[in-house]
C-alpha cells in the first residue's frame, strides 16, 4: 500500500512533466478525480494504474510502492547524465582544438601540451563544484 509521502511523491512526478490532473486523467484514461483521489490519500490507484504510471514517468513500481528513495535512477537523473557527457565533449573537444591551434600557430608542438594540462586542471575544478552541488 501506497504511504502518503508516495502519494505525494505522485503530484510531484506529475507536476515535474508538466501535466495537470485532467491531463493526468486522460492519459491513464480515468477521471480527473480519481487522479485526485490518489494525491489527496484518500485512495490508492490499482495495479494497471500502477503500470501505467511507470510507464509514463520512466520510473520503478519499486519506487512507487515501497517506502523510501527509488533504487536507480529516474529519467530526470539519465537526462542531466547525458546532459553531463555532452558537455564534457565539446569541453574536450574545445580543448583539443585550442591546443592544435596554438601549436600550428607557434610551430611549438613539444610546448603546446601545457594547454592539455590547463584544460584538465580546468575540468577538475569544474567536476569538483559538480560533485559539491551533486551531494547537497
Amino acid at each position: 500500500m501506497m504511504l502518503p509521502s508516495k502519494l505525494r511523491d505522485l503530484r510531484d512526478l506529475r507536476k515535474k512533466h508538466g501535466l495537470s490532473q485532467k491531463e493526468l486523467a486522460e492519459k491513464l484514461m480515468t477521471t480527473q478525480a480519481k487522479v485526485a483521489s490518489w494525491e489527496n490519500g484518500d485512495s490508492v490507484p490499482d495495479i494497471s494504474y500502477i503500470a501505467k504510471l511507470t510507464v509514463l514517468y520512466d520510473v520503478s513500481a519499486d519506487y512507487l510502492l515501497k517506502d523510501g528513495k527509488q533504487e536507480g535512477q529516474t529519467i530526470m537523473d539519465r537526462q542531466n547524465t547525458k546532459r553531463l557527457g555532452r558537455i564534457n565533449s565539446i569541453y574536450w573537444t574545445i580543448v583539443i582544438a585550442v591546443y592544435l591551434l596554438a601549436s600550428i600557430a607557434t610551430g611549438r608542438w613539444s610546448t603546446s601540451w601545457v594547454l592539455f594540462i590547463l584544460g584538465g586542471a580546468i575540468w577538475l575544478i569544474g567536476a569538483g563544484f559538480h560533485w559539491i552541488n551533486s551531494t547537497k
